[in-house]
This record gives C-alpha cells, sequence and structure tokens, in this order.
C-alpha cells in the first residue's frame, strides 16, 4: 500500500510538472507550464526548427511578472499560496494567478499574422484585479531573460539606436519605439509605442540577476555591462506600467505586442502588423485606431533643420548644465529625455 501511494504521488508531480498549454500555430509555439506558471515562447527558423526566444533552461528560468500590491512586490510563481490556471483559446491561451484577497492577475495571449498568411506574432493583453476589502496600489512589471543578441555583443536593440550593450533604462518609448533581440536566426521585438499600447513607466536592460528580483525599481549602474558576479555577458529587460491605486473589485489593462522574425524576414512594427490584421477574423477588442495611431516613423525632432543642429545640442546641453548645477531642485527624468533627445539627433546627424 506504501509503494501504491509513492508512486502515485510521483506520478502526481511529474503530471504537475507537464506543459498545460502547448500550441503550435504558424511560425510559433506557446508553452505554458501549469504548476508554476512559466511561459515558453519559440520562433521557427528558416529550417523549420524551434528556438527559444527566451532563456528557458528548465529549472534556472527566470522570466517572469512581478506584481506590485500595496507595499509588497511578488514574482507571479506557485510559491506563497498563489493559485494558477492556464488554458488553450479559440486563437491563443489565457493564464491566470490569483493570490486570495489580494489581486487576480491574468495574461491573454493572442497569435497574431503581420503578413496575413502564418502567426509570428503576440498581442499580450494584462489584466490585475484588486480583490482585497480596501483601495491599494497595484502595478505590473515583466521581466524577460533574454539571450539571443548576447554572442553579438549588441544585446538589444531600438528604432533609434542599433545596439544597447551597456546597462540603461528609459521613460519614455515615443522615439525608441520599440526593443528587440536578435542572433541573426530569429529575432523577437517587443512593441512598447503606438495606438492601443499601455504606455511604459520605465524600461531597463541590464544584467538578469538585477533585474531578475521581487523589488519595483530594481537599482543598476547607467553604462555598466551585462556582467555580475553570478554570470558574465548575461542581459534582460524589464518593462513596468505605471501602478494605479484601485477600488476593491476593479481592475487595470495593460496591452502590448510581440513581434518575431527569421534571418530573412524582419519582426514587424506596428504599422504592418495592423495592416494584415485589421480584418473580421480578429474581435473588436483587438482593433487598432486608425485614426490617432502612431506607427514606427520616428516623431519629428523638434527642430528638424540639418543646419541648426548643432546650435540645437548646444541648448540642449546647457539645458542639462543646468539643471545639474542645482542638485536641490535637478529633475533626473528631465535629464534624462533631454540626454536621449542628444543622442537622437546625434544620430539622425550621422554623427
Amino acid at each position: 500500500m506504501k509503494r501504491y501511494l509513492i508512486i502515485a504521488a510521483l506520478v502526481s508531480v511529474l503530471s504537475a510538472l507537464s506543459a498545460d498549454v502547448d500550441i503550435k500555430s504558424g511560425k510559433l509555439r506557446l508553452v505554458i507550464e501549469d504548476y508554476d506558471g512559466t511561459v515558453f515562447l519559440y520562433r521557427q527558423n528558416e529550417q523549420g526548427s524551434y528556438v527559444s526566444l527566451l532563456d528557458s533552461k528548465r529549472y534556472s528560468v527566470n522570466s517572469g511578472l512581478y506584481v506590485l500590491y500595496g507595499k509588497n512586490v511578488q514574482k507571479l510563481s506557485r510559491s506563497g499560496g498563489m493559485r494558477i490556471a492556464s488554458s488553450a483559446t479559440e486563437d491563443g491561451a489565457r493564464l491566470t494567478f490569483t493570490l486570495k484577497d489580494k489581486f487576480e492577475c491574468t495574461v491573454l495571449f493572442t497569435f497574431m499574422a503581420s503578413d496575413g498568411k502564418e502567426n509570428d506574432s503576440i498581442r499580450v493583453d494584462i489584466s490585475l484585479s484588486n480583490e482585497s476589502d480596501k483601495k491599494q496600489i497595484e502595478g505590473v512589471r515583466l521581466f524577460l531573460d533574454t539571450w539571443l543578441g548576447e554572442n553579438s555583443g549588441r544585446h538589444f536593440s531600438t528604432a533609434l539606436r542599433n545596439s544597447l550593450a551597456v546597462e540603461c533604462f528609459f521613460t519614455d518609448m515615443s522615439r525608441e519605439r520599440w526593443i528587440q533581440s536578435s542572433n541573426g536566426d530569429v529575432s523577437m521585438r517587443l512593441l512598447l509605442w503606438g495606438s492601443g499600447i499601455t504606455k511604459i513607466q520605465t524600461l531597463a536592460v541590464a544584467n538578469k540577476d538585477v533585474l531578475g528580483i521581487p523589488v519595483w525599481a530594481p537599482r543598476f549602474v547607467p553604462d555598466r555591462k551585462f556582467d555580475s558576479i553570478q554570470s558574465y555577458n548575461n542581459s534582460a529587460l524589464s518593462v513596468a506600467w505605471e501602478p494605479v491605486y484601485l477600488e476593491p473589485q476593479t481592475k487595470t489593462d495593460i496591452c502590448f505586442f510581440i513581434t518575431t522574425g527569421s534571418s530573412r524576414t524582419l519582426p514587424a512594427n506596428l504599422k504592418e502588423l495592423r495592416n494584415k490584421t485589421g480584418g473580421a477574423s480578429y474581435s473588436d477588442r483587438f482593433a487598432l485606431d486608425a485614426s490617432t495611431s502612431i506607427y514606427d516613423t520616428l516623431v519629428p525632432y523638434k527642430n528638424d533643420v540639418a543646419e541648426s543642429d548643432d546650435e540645437y545640442i548646444r541648448s540642449l546641453i546647457e539645458r542639462v548644465r543646468e539643471l545639474e548645477a542645482d542638485p536641490d531642485s535637478m529633475n533626473r527624468e528631465e535629464i534624462l529625455k533631454l540626454n536621449a533627445e542628444i543622442d537622437a539627433v546625434l544620430l539622425k546627424s550621422g554623427r
């Protein structure tokens, strides 16, 4: 009898560790392990082999979501009494994390085809609700342990920058538009600006040990390489959205897109994605507003006259110096935006 109970327990554990959701759709494969809510995303290369878009070594998977509720930050996983449920949907999958009497976070993955034929993109909708009996602040932070760009030394790129090879962060994606990880064989791009996409609070790239911890704003050192005591050249990214105060039984919603590519095709931008997926096959809640949409064409600079770029840069530098000269009233966010503007003008003028 004892042996039977042991065998039954082992079967139960093995069943729990198996994938509850495993969907192949077009060029993509989405796997969700129901036991701990771990998500694996794969993309077919030109040879037809599925390549993981994230560092997904079993027993060392770091990618996931962190939720801020009140003064606490918790990674969404089996620990801490979290209830996890996942299921396939008509056009993707749903993953729900519930912490009784505190919050519920649901992630909806919807497959999309940027070429109008085979699915190669995913719309991600995150809903976070307050399940407590009092008003509290809540927020969501996404952490992705990437690997595609590590061997090339480029690590990441954006619409403005060919390479992000040191720790840095952004508070506005209106010019950067997206962030991409690629190894030339496959690519993954997160679309973080445009109609229907939720504005971020911060996007940070750093060593995975810096970002993969249960705090809302991880501390990192700008311009430091992606190294730590535990790992070398190991980059990751973190996206946080503005926390909001929620009344009991109310929720906040977040939306962004993941597009993918191969050695022959670049990941789609928002305009391409909308042009190919605006048909009746997608429900109204996924429709993008064409009248207000801002696509991956770069926003014009405040001063777009080449002859006056030098003068404009000097004025920006002077403003930065003025702000830094008065530590008591220094606005760090404004300084970061000014420095980003300087970088953008220099990039535009080929310097």
